[in-house]
């Protein structure tokens, strides 16, 4: 079975905003725990951005591809 691609609008806690993030399963199922401090993510151009999952402020999900 394919993992869903689900999309996400991302606010950091310095304001920054990613927008469009795909993450193969939903971000809080991959990346729950203190195992994970950094979560690799592609934004719109295709590059690989690592965001430190301490500084996500809000992580709003915008769609979900099959």
């Amino acid at each position: 079975m394919a993992k869903k691609i689900h999309i996400y609008d991302i606010t950091m806690s310095n304001g920054e905003q990613f927008k469009n993030i795909r993450i193969e399963g939903s971000i809080s199922r991959n990346y729950s725990g203190i195992a994970t401090d950094f979560i690799p993510v592609e934004n719109t151009q295709g590059q690989t951005v690592e965001l430190v999952k301490y500084q996500i402020l809000k992580a709003e999900l915008v769609d979900i591809e099959e």
